[in-house]
C-alpha cells in the first residue's frame, strides 16, 4: 500500500531526537526515538519497539483481522501492527499520538 512512498533512513536518523516514547497513561518506555520513521500516514509509526513492552493482541473486527497494540503494563491501546516491506523489521507499529508521550534522554556529561 505504501511502497511508492520511500523512506531516506539516513536522513531519518539525523532527525530523530534522542530518548523514548512512553505510554501516556502509566509511564512505561514503549519505543526508541531512533525507532521512530515518518511513514507518511499522518500517524507516528516505529519500525520496533523496546523489549517486552508492548502486547500484541489479535483482532477479527470490521470483515477482516488485525494485530493491535496494548501496552504491556496498563493495557491502553497504542495502535495497530501492519505489514511494511520498507522498515528493518519488514513491519510497521502505527500508533494513536495521544497513547504515547516524548521523554527526551538527557546527554551525557561532556556530550552537547
Amino acid at each position: 500500500m505504501f511502497e511508492n512512498r520511500h523512506i531516506d533512513w539516513e536522513q531519518n536518523a539525523r532527525q530523530q531526537p534522542q530518548g523514548e516514547y512512553i505510554c501516556s497513561r502509566c509511564g512505561t518506555p514503549l519505543f526508541g526515538a531512533y525507532q521512530k520513521f515518518d511513514s507518511k500516514t499522518g500517524f507516528p509509526s516505529f519500525w520496533s519497539h523496546l523489549g517486552d513492552h508492548v502486547q500484541q493482541h489479535l483482532l477479527s473486527t470490521y470483515g477482516r483481522d488485525r494485530i493491535q497494540l496494548l501496552c504491556h503494563h496498563c493495557g491502553l491501546h497504542l495502535g495497530h501492527l501492519f505489514q511494511d516491506e520498507r522498515t528493518p523489521t519488514q513491519v510497521r507499529y502505527c500508533i494513536n499520538a495521544e497513547s504515547i508521550r516524548f521523554n527526551p534522554s538527557q546527554p551525557e556529561e561532556g556530550e552537547k
